[in-house]
């Protein structure tokens, strides 16, 4: 008897890894004949927000969700906390740790789509790779998707493999026994990295990522939201990391398509404020959309904004820090920064949400001054826009490393949001005069083509990734 193939998407719901994996269903949708079923899975309050933004953005999209039943107060969790968002950095463990939870009710979705003869493919996220044991219950194929960058995933993936006993040497540097050529500072490492063993929940921090670990060496093959000419060296640390049998698919950049947001009224007021502003001008500032920086740093970021004279774009959101309820508004910057910039057609703040692939996309923005998330990142060079660059955590140092020491798109002109972060206004300023200079734009409109040509039908290696990924699937 024949059996219908169904390509099943797991996310974890942070922001980045839930518009990745709507983007990879996407892709799937578009290259995967009408009869093979594509759904993404995760809990009430996330299906319902998935569901409705790629409804929006595509009405017409052939793609499923499917509910699993969660409880978050079952776990110690606020009523409505289903994500990331809905919660401080310092709580993340209990959702990661909550989401292991969900393995009954996901087996039992996995285990009647193959009695109802489904030839299942499952791709989850990093933070769900316990669903490796669901799949090779159920006979099913499985294969973990990645949706940072994949130097900045080797990196990772080892210096948790070393927690929490990291080799710092006598000068201050790590070095990885993985990958002994690269030399990381302790400005380069998030706080968790950084704190004692015995600090509270560190064991189950450690004991978490361990676990995932060791279920995505079970995996059939691994995705990664990159391009192998942009990334050669990460690739092959990653594919080092796993071993041979297991194949390495890069078949990035998978970017969001920002029209829809760009419709709204608040988006079209952005563009055009952005229309009114000359060709590459504009500096384009966001720290994504769960992050932000000391108030002395705004201070210093708002007098390097000053100091260049240059429009900008603020995609602005409280200090980390402040009580909003207690201390706000303009104190957060130099007095009358807002209504300056406003008053000479110079700067718009924007509170909030901003249609950032929009604004990357216009032809009046001139750099992005970015956290460099790695979505960032590729919408940035996507639509050929440098980096001013301030990472604040996880992998973003080491996206940096990459698009500073690699490509050449990138100049980083502070490091992290804690109280100790040095930020100078002076050195924001020179960084910004330098990735706006001719220099950089022609350099990353270089990488910009190579970026396009890893789709192009006679042998882009994006394309080939995804074949091959297809084929050790089998969905073609």
């Amino acid at each position: 008897m024949s059996s219908n193939k169904h390509v099943v998407l797991f996310p974890f719901p942070g922001q980045g890894h839930l518009v990745s994996f709507v983007e990879a269903a996407r892709l799937l949708r578009r290259v995967l004949p009408g009869d093979v079923s594509i759904t993404l899975v995760s809990t009430p309050r996330n299906v319902a927000a998935l569901r409705a933004s790629t409804s929006a953005s595509s009405p017409s999209l052939d793609i499923s969700f499917h509910v699993l039943p969660f409880v978050p107060a079952d776990h110690g969790l606020p009523a409505d906390c289903e994500s990331t968002s809905s919660i401080p950095p310092p709580a993340y463990l209990t959702l990661f740790e909550a989401f292991e939870s969900l393995e009954p009710a996901f087996d039992a979705y996995i285990s009647r789509l193959v009695a109802e003869n489904e030839s299942v493919c499952v791709i989850a996220d990093v933070f769900v790779a316990w669903t490796v044991g669901v799949a090779r219950r159920r006979g099913c194929a499985n294969a973990v998707f990645v949706s940072c960058g994949a130097f900045g995933t080797a990196i990772l993936h080892a210096l948790w493999k070393n927690m929490p006993a990291l080799p710092f040497g006598g000068d201050g540097l790590l070095r990885l026994p993985e990958h002994p050529e690269v030399e990381l500072h302790r400005s380069q490492m998030s706080v968790v990295f950084l704190s004692s063993p015995s600090a509270g929940a560190m064991d189950r921090v450690i004991a978490f990522h361990d676990r995932q670990i060791q279920h995505g060496y079970l995996t059939d093959a691994v995705l990664m939201n990159t391009v192998q000419e942009l990334e050669p060296t990460g690739l092959d640390m990653v594919r080092r990391t796993l071993g041979k049998q297991v194949p390495v698919c890069s078949i990035g950049p998978l970017v969001r398509d920002g029209s829809a947001h760009a419709a709204t009224d608040d988006g079209a007021a952005v563009i055009r404020w952005l229309d009114s502003q000359p060709p590459s001008s504009v500096l384009y500032i966001s720290f994504g959309s769960q992050n932000s920086i000391r108030r002395k740093q705004m201070m210093e970021l708002a007098t390097a904004l000053e100091s260049t004279g240059r429009p900008f774009i603020w995609a602005f959101r409280p200090p980390v820090g402040i009580d909003v309820d207690v201390n706000g508004g303009e104190e957060w910057l130099p007095e009358g920064f807002e209504a300056r910039a406003r008053a000479a057609n110079r700067g718009l703040l924007v509170y909030g949400w901003a249609p950032q692939v929009s604004i990357l996309a216009h032809g009046s923005t001139g750099a992005f001054l970015s956290h460099c998330g790695w979505n960032s990142v590729l919408e940035s060079l996507t639509h050929g826009v440098p980096i001013v660059g301030w990472p604040l955590s996880a992998e973003q140092f080491y996206n940096v490393k990459t698009l500073a020491e690699e490509w050449g798109v990138c100049v980083e002109v502070a490091r992290g949001n804690l109280e100790s972060s040095a930020v100078e206004s002076c050195k924001v300023a020179e960084g910004i005069e330098t990735v706006m200079g001719a220099d950089m734009r022609r350099r990353v409109a270089e990488v910009q083509g190579v970026i396009k040509r890893a789709w192009a039908e006679d042998g882009g290696s994006s394309r080939a990734a995804l074949q091959e990924f297809l084929a050790a699937m089998r969905l073609h």
